[in-house]
């Protein structure tokens, strides 16, 4: 070997004359390259006044002496110029940029800037342009400097952008493919977005950076998500219903109706429900765009649940049909409907012996959310979209809350505006009133005239129905004798009825 492997200095030979030039050669190097400091880098041509010891860094494309040596270091020596090829590793600081660089094997590069911070900067890796600051590792620790060590305490991590406009994130990958990202992601409100693929984004969580107000464009699983079913908790009783044995397709608790073979349902103290048969609850397809934004629940995904099942429960929903396993705490069941599943959508509940259970609940999605009740005024508002009786007061006997007229002979008229507009126009039904000529009592009903001081009696049996078709917010009640009713046509009284007589407005499905 006659030079060594880095700096190429020339070694002594055994027996070598005049080792004196061969030294002397090898020192000149050492000087040139230890603490290298070149005037300027990518230099083309020669300075036409070099000194002796100038050094230079060549760029490429050199002319004159500098042809053919780019990237190396020229140093004038003795009237000459030297030349000396690179190393990977080696740094050399250009005085008239102020400026560190170093040789990466293949060509020069800045190592620190003109204020002393590093240009690229990496741990475990090699960093590049797209990452100058790059790091690989399998733990990090950053930790604030303590106030007895001069330091405050705190700790700050620092990020800033040009504009609302532009992204300052933190981004989350697997296998370089991005998964979650946070930040100020194009805007100056905090977001979290998800993706699968690192392709389709979706936003998880944002927060106005106005009003701080917090956001969940995608929804949030363990929050409590919207009940489809109408008086789950089994308060609101229109019908009387005392508990006990129902007919096939009979409504007991609003919105709810015996199945086929009827069944027996009961509301305990406790607010559970115990079952046994088979019990319905239709849910209007009407509701679908308030809740879900769709036309229909077809190729939704539905979960039923309820708390504290006491022995399993067959669980019909639309054409799906699943068992509810018995045990504490909630319990759940999913199904996925078929796209055709456009109309009302029915679930059934059937049990073959007595079964008790809490809360019953269907929403949209795959999970069960907690319970929460509503407001008994709300839930009974809604249940009277599909049933209601026509409004009383009073009980001994009960007023009706609109006025009649006697109109022609054997005619009254009452006009009556519903309280809560119904789903659709009603039928209007009686618990089959009789028509009484003094203050009503138990099924019967009467008009009172106040003008004449007296009751209208009627002669011959007097029927029931509308004068004109109802709509979903209004109707005319009529009652008609077959013969005549006493008192003077034109005359306006007050409808009363028995302690059990009612006027009902159905529009169940």
């Amino acid at each position: 070997m006659s030079a060594t492997p880095h700096l190429a200095l020339p070694l002594l030979a055994a027996a070598q004359a005049q080792k004196h030039v061969t030294h002397n050669e090898a020192i000149a190097a050492l000087d040139a390259l230890v603490h290298l400091s070149v005037k300027e880098r990518d230099r083309l041509n020669p300075p036409s006044d070099p000194q002796d010891g100038d050094r230079y860094l060549v760029g490429d494309g050199g002319v004159g002496a500098f042809a053919g040596h780019g990237g190396a270091i020229a140093l004038f020596d003795l009237g000459a110029w030297r030349f000396f090829v690179p190393q990977a590793g080696w740094r050399a600081y250009v005085e008239a940029e102020d400026v560190l660089l170093v040789f990466n094997g293949t060509r020069w590069r800045d190592f620190v800037d003109g204020q002393g911070a590093f240009r690229l900067l990496a741990v475990g890796t090699n960093p590049d342009e797209g990452n100058p600051l790059s790091a690989k590792l399998n733990a990090t620790l950053f930790t604030a400097k303590s106030t007895g060590e001069g330091g405050t305490g705190d700790l700050r991590f620092v990020l800033n952008k040009e504009s609302p406009g532009n992204v300052l994130s933190q981004l989350y990958q697997t296998g370089y493919g991005g998964r979650a990202e946070t930040g100020l992601i194009g805007n100056d409100d905090f977001g979290i977005r998800v993706s699968t693929d690192g392709a389709q984004w979706r936003d998880a969580l944002r927060v106005d950076a106005r009003t701080g107000t917090v956001a969940f464009p995608s929804g949030i699983a363990t929050a409590p998500g919207a009940n489809l079913l109408l008086n789950a908790s089994f308060l609101v009783n229109q019908r009387g219903h005392p508990g006990g044995a129902l007919a096939a397709s009979t409504y007991g608790f609003d919105r709810w109706k015996a199945g086929s073979g009827g069944c027996t349902v009961s509301r305990n103290a406790d607010g559970s429900v115990t079952l046994s048969g088979i019990l319905e609850q239709v849910v209007d397809v009407a509701q679908a765009p308030a809740l879900i934004g769709l036309p229909h629940f077809g190729g939704c995904t539905l979960t039923f649940s309820v708390e504290n099942l006491s022995a399993a429960l067959s669980v019909t929903i639309g054409s799906r049909t699943v068992t509810l396993a018995e045990g504490a705490g909630r319990r759940a069941v999913s199904v996925s409907l078929d796209a055709v599943t456009t109309s009302h959508l029915l679930l059934r509940l059937q049990s073959a012996a007595a079964t008790t259970f809490a809360h019953p609940k269907l929403e949209i999605g795959p999970n069960a959310t907690p319970w929460i009740g509503d407001w008994l005024e709300a839930d009974e508002m809604r249940c009277r979209r599909y049933y209601q009786r026509m409004a009383t007061s009073g009980s001994a006997p009960a007023m009706a809350g609109a006025l009649g007229q006697r109109r022609g002979v054997n005619m009254i008229d009452i006009p009556y505006t519903f309280p809560v507009p119904m789903r659709a126009a009603p039928s209007v039904t009686t618990s089959g009133l009789v028509w009484a000529a003094a203050s009503p009592t138990g099924n019967q009903a009467a008009l009172y005239d106040p003008a004449a001081a007296t009751w209208i009696a009627a002669s011959g049996a007097v029927g029931f129905g509308t004068a004109v078709a109802p709509s979903a917010s209004a109707m005319v009640l009529r009652f008609q004798a077959i013969t005549s009713f006493s008192g003077a046509a034109g005359a306006v009284g007050l409808l009363h009825l028995g302690n059990t007589g009612f006027v009902a407005l159905q529009a169940e499905l």
